[in-house]
C-alpha cells in the first residue's frame, strides 16, 4: 500500500479582502512543518495541491522548510468546497443573518456548522456542487494520484480541513453530523495520513500537530 500524507492549509487571511492566502503566521506554520518532515526524513515521491492559492503556498512552504525544489501537480479534486455559497444558499433558505464582521469566530463557525448539515441533506438550491459530489471528487482525487504514480511510496497533498475531513468520513463511515463537528476541529498545518491502494484505504493518524506544539507558542495554535 501506498501512504499519503494530507496537510491542511496554514492560516488563511480570515477577515481580509481575499482568505485565499496564507497569512504570515500561515507561512511560518507550513514552513515549520516542512523543517520537521527534513528532520524525521521524509522523502515524497509525488506532490500533490488543489487551484487554490492557499494550497500552492503551503506546499511551497513545506518544501522551502524541506530544503528541496520540485514540482507539485495542482487538481481541482482537492479544492475546498465554495463555503460562502454554502453559508449564502444556507442564509436564503434560514432566513438567519450573516454575522458582522467583528463577531466572535464561533458565530461564524456555528452559522457554518448549521448551513454544512443543510447542505448534506439536499436542502439548499444553486450551489457549484452537492455534497455527495464534494466526496466523489476527493475520494477521485486520490484515486487519481496513486494511478498516476503507481510506484510512488510517500505521497504529499496540499489541500483544505473540508476535503481532509470528507476523506476521513468517508473512509470511516462517519455520519454527516460527526465528519461536521470533526471538520472544525482540523487545525491549520495538521497533517493526516493514510495507507491507499486502489481497492482500500486505512487512516493511520489524524490532526497531527507536533511540530506546532515543539515551539511551545500556543499563537501557532490556529483553525482558521
Amino acid at each position: 500500500m501506498q501512504k499519503i500524507t494530507f496537510v491542511r492549509h496554514g492560516q488563511a487571511s480570515y477577515g481580509s479582502d481575499n482568505y485565499d492566502k496564507l497569512s504570515e503566521l500561515g507561512h511560518k506554520q507550513t514552513r515549520l512543518l516542512g523543517e520537521y518532515f527534513k528532520k524525521i526524513d521524509y522523502q515524497f515521491d509525488a506532490i500533490y495541491t488543489g487551484n487554490m492559492i492557499r494550497h500552492h503556498e503551503t506546499a511551497e512552504q513545506i518544501l522551502n522548510g524541506m530544503d528541496v525544489s520540485t514540482h507539485f501537480n495542482q487538481i481541482p479534486n482537492f479544492d475546498e468546497f465554495d463555503f460562502e455559497a454554502v453559508v449564502a444558499a444556507y442564509l436564503a433558505f434560514s432566513g438567519e443573518t450573516l454575522p458582522c464582521k467583528d463577531a466572535p469566530r464561533s458565530d461564524f463557525y456555528r452559522l457554518l456548522k448549521q448551513a454544512m448539515l443543510a447542505w448534506s441533506n439536499n436542502q439548499l438550491l444553486h450551489l457549484p456542487e452537492t455534497w455527495q459530489a464534494f466526496q466523489h471528487r476527493v475520494v477521485a482525487g486520490v484515486k487519481h494520484a496513486i494511478t498516476q504514480h503507481p510506484n510512488a511510496q510517500h505521497i504529499l497533498v496540499a489541500t483544505s480541513g473540508g476535503a481532509i475531513a470528507m476523506l476521513k468520513g468517508h473512509v470511516l463511515g462517519l455520519s454527516v453530523d460527526k465528519l461536521v463537528d470533526m471538520n472544525l476541529q482540523i487545525r491549520n498545518a495538521s497533517f493526516h495520513q493514510y495507507l491507499v491502494s486502489p481497492s482500500h484505504m486505512l487512516e493511520t493518524s489524524f490532526n497531527q500537530i507536533g511540530h506546532l506544539e515543539l515551539q511551545a507558542n500556543k499563537a501557532l495554535l490556529t483553525y482558521s
